[in-house]
This record gives C-alpha cells, sequence and structure tokens, in this order.
C-alpha cells in the first residue's frame, strides 16, 4: 500500500508479489481464499502486475507461483467455490501428495528431519528414537498429517531428558 491510503498507513509498504519480483512465491492454503481474493490473485497471475492500495499506477511483477492445498479444488471449481478460471492458471504442474499414513515409508526419514530441526531449535542434543517410539509412530494414522507429527515430535524433544526420544514422551 502506498503512504496514505488508510488509517495508520504512514509509509510506503511493499506486498508480497512486489517482494518475489523475479523469484518464487509460494501461496499455502490457496484453496481457502475469498471469492474477492481469488479475482485479485487472477489479474496478478494473467496480467504480471498489480496496483497497490492507495496508488494510481500499475507496478510489475514476473512471480514464478507455487500454490498449496488440501482441499479438492476440481471440485471446488464443479461446486463455484473456486474459480475456474483461476483453477487452470495454478494448476499447469499438479503435483498430489498422498497424506502421510498412505505412505508410511516416508515416517522415518521425516521424523529424523523433523527432530534435527527441533533439536537445533531447542538447543539439546538427542541422537534419534528408541526403536519402539519409532514402531509407534509408524502404527499411528496421522490424521493431522505432517503438521501434527512435527508437533508430537517438538513436543517430545522438550520434554526429553535423555539421549533417545522414548515411547513415554508420546502424548
Amino acid at each position: 500500500y502506498k503512504r496514505g491510503a488508510f488509517t495508520g498507513a504512514v509509509e510506503d509498504r511493499v506486498g508480497l508479489f512486489q517482494q518475489a519480483d523475479g523469484g518464487t512465491l509460494f501461496l499455502d492454503e490457496i484453496g481457502e481464499t475469498s471469492p474477492a481474493f481469488q479475482v485479485k490473485l487472477l489479474r496478478v497471475l494473467q496480467e504480471g502486475e498489480f496496483r497497490p492500495l492507495g496508488g494510481n499506477r500499475s507496478v510489475q511483477v514476473d512471480v514464478r507461483v507455487i500454490a498449496a492445498t488440501n482441499r479438492d479444488l476440481e471440485a471446488d471449481v464443479r461446486s463455484g467455490r473456486f474459480r475456474e478460471d483461476l483453477y487452470y492458471r495454478l494448476a499447469t504442474i499438479a503435483l498430489h501428495v498422498p497424506p502421510l499414513r498412505a505412505r508410511p515409508m516416508d515416517l522415518p526419514l521425516l521424523a529424523q528431519g523433523l527432530l534435527a530441526r527441533c533439536t537445533q531449535s531447542l538447543g539439546k542434543t538427542l541422537s534419534g528414537f528408541a526403536p519402539e517410539t519409532m514402531a509407534a509412530l509408524g502404527d499411528y494414522a496421522w490424521p493431522g498429517n505432517v503438521r501434527e507429527l512435527q508437533n508430537e515430535i517438538l513436543r517430545m524433544a522438550a520434554l526429553a531428558d535423555g539421549e533417545h526420544l522414548t515411547p513415554d514422551l508420546l502424548s
């Protein structure tokens, strides 16, 4: 937005598309956007430009967009909840990533990577998971997917006082 565009706009503010100019912008949960936002997003994707709030000139941008959602956008297009033209603009290359429960072979690698992040952010030294803990993680369906796994590992790492994450730390 531009300075003076609304009460409290005391300086110009650069938006995400302008910051990402020449690069990539990741839009998470695109399926949750409002119809009004979908119109604005479609325009910037089609025209490669936008007009900042309070501005009188359009700003040109060259941005690659990667969008993610857990919704069935094709069904949302059929029901009228998501714009068809925006769907086809975004769906140039569509990747379907099955939920974690459908790919249990990924769990150990994901868990180790998430643990490495957690130990770094917590400033702890943990060497891994006890075999029984990994077995218990593999037996769970993970309805919250990788985010739930991430939170569980963070919780376990925060509570751990040994070298390994043991089953007693599981929620």
